[in-house]
């Protein structure tokens, strides 16, 4: 992790020092929106470990700092450059962090408004944040950034698309050919055999226990 870190001085040519480099830049931003993302989740209503209501203001600022640090490496003068050209791995982190954040923020929204209790509201904020990421996405493709121009942009996120698509079909067939597998061995395996219903001794047993463990008076 070091090595990585300190490649784009020790090593300036070699790989590693594009990804050590984007890493330093990302590092700050990153942290924000993590931490954003913790506070927010578990300053709202959680039953165990409740952080604070006003945690949650914090979370929202956090978060907002964040993102807005990442907007400014695309449209601002804060985008990674190494040795007088934009990071090679920025053109691959930046359109794939988009899509797969809008993807993330609609399926969380879309799980709380199935399966949730009462998230009604968490749901809309989602869907919200979802749709806005969406639009930054249409404005990078049509906009140019500070060093990075729309056509790019464009190219990379097609390129990120058909990675995030290649890694979903992947994983439902691994998870399909999972379920198959314990499918076809839980269905060649032989019926249990039934066992003797319990004898009069043995409900006895069991009754003397619950009376023993019960205790209080029947009157009450």
């Amino acid at each position: 992790m070091l090595g990585l870190v300190t490649s784009p001085w020790t090593v300036p040519d070699s790989p590693s020092s594009a990804a050590g480099h984007l890493l330093g830049f990302i590092l700050g931003p990153a942290a924000l929106l993590l931490s954003g993302v913790y506070l927010i989740a578990f300053s709202g209503h959680v039953p165990v470990g409740r952080l604070p209501r006003s945690d949650r203001r914090l979370g929202v600022m956090a978060f907002l700092i964040g993102f807005v640090w990442f907007i400014g490496m695309h449209w601002w003068n804060l985008t990674p450059a190494l040795g007088g050209e934009v990071n090679r791995y920025w053109l691959v982190f930046w359109p794939t962090f988009l899509l797969l954040f809008t993807c993330l923020l609609s399926g969380a929204a879309l799980s709380l408004r199935v399966i949730g209790d009462r998230r009604a509201t968490e749901s809309n904020v989602m869907w919200f944040a979802s749709g806005f990421v969406l639009v930054l996405i249409l404005l990078a493709m049509v906009v140019d950034g500070r060093h990075v121009d729309a056509d790019t942009f464009r190219y990379h996120l097609w390129l990120a698309g058909a990675d995030l698509l290649g890694t979903a079909v992947g994983l439902s067939i691994s998870i399909l050919v999972f379920g198959i597998i314990i499918f076809l061995h839980e269905r060649s395996l032989p019926e249990p055999k039934s066992i003797a219903p319990p004898t009069d001794k043995e409900f006895a047993h069991v009754a003397s226990i619950v009376a023993a463990n019960l205790g209080g008076d029947e009157n009450e």
